[in-house]
């Protein structure tokens, strides 16, 4: 089943040691890419954090924030030292008359200053509140799967119905370039008439054959038709089956984008080139979607 690589998850979980939160985003990425934020004092679990995304996210930026409230505090205790604050406000006052300088001496000149506020690390977090990030955290990875899945669900219906058009265009351009040789043939006929007059009679017909041969032969575009049909039956199967579709998806566009640019490049008719233009068109749009998906 095809996932998006856009998601959404939030959950959060109870233990004796206060609630985990987690929020768990995901966007577009050429690879895996985590960004985790997790408190101070839970520092030490994202080795386990980021291991276990992985396993549920292999290709996109993931952001994971992790909040935990009540319990025990893991936040920073400020420290305010007045004794410090009082003598650097005599300096600056003995300063400011020593140098004739007007205006009052304000709290925000002082608090600014080193060792006047300064921070203290309260108790790091008890190392059995891991049972309770996981079980939040496989909450969150569980509805990040889900939304991922079903927006997967309205890429896969957007990419079948790109190869079906893809498959339709292609068979116009395989009908269309055997009706194009007779086409040649008609058309080469009347130039010789026109030109010749009434001694296009003595014309030789074998000339005229030989030619439209090699037409045939130069704007032969069978091996690309055929090339372009396995193609697109592979993708009908990895649309099925492949859980992991981005990369062959591109892989697969680029084949496909190659095979078309043959046929254009051979195609001396104005009709197949306005098929070219639509199946490269769709292919496109496949590459696009290739970025979307994981």
């Amino acid at each position: 089943m095809i996932k998006s690589m856009t998601g959404f998850g939030k959950e959060e979980a109870n233990s004796k040691v206060g609630t985990i939160k987690i929020e768990l985003r995901t966007v577009n990425h050429k690879f895996l890419d985590m960004s985790v934020k997790l408190p101070d004092g839970l520092l030490g679990f994202e080795d386990r954090v980021r291991g276990m995304i992985g396993r549920f996210v292999r290709r996109g930026r993931v952001n994971l924030n992790l909040i935990h409230e009540d319990g025990v505090d893991v936040t920073e205790k400020i420290v305010v030292d007045e004794k410090i604050a009082r003598v650097y406000y005599r300096q600056l006052s003995g300063l400011k008359k020593n140098i004739h300088l007007e205006g009052p001496i304000k709290l925000e000149h002082i608090i600014t200053l080193p060792g006047v506020i300064t921070y203290e690390a309260k108790a790091a977090l008890p190392g059995n509140i891991w049972p309770c990030i996981e079980t939040a955290l496989k909450k969150a990875l569980k509805k990040l799967n889900e939304s991922r899945l079903k927006e997967g669900m309205a890429i896969c219906v957007d990419l079948k119905k790109r190869v079906k058009n893809i498959e339709k265009q292609t068979t116009l351009v395989k009908a269309r370039s055997k009706i194009n040789i007779k086409l040649y043939r008609k058309r080469l006929k009347k130039s010789i008439s026109e030109i010749l007059g009434t001694s296009a009679a003595r014309f030789d017909k074998g000339r005229l054959e030989q030619e439209v041969a090699l037409y045939a032969k130069n704007s032969d575009v069978t091996e690309e038709i055929t090339r372009i049909l396995a193609h697109t039956r592979s993708l009908r199967d990895s649309i099925e089956k492949d859980i992991e579709l981005g990369k062959k998806l591109d892989f697969i566009a680029q084949e496909l984008n190659r095979e078309i640019n043959t046929v254009g490049s051979k195609a001396s008719d104005f009709k197949i080139s306005q098929k070219v233009i639509q199946v490269k068109s769709e292919i496109d749009k496949l590459r696009e979607q290739a970025k979307n998906i994981e």
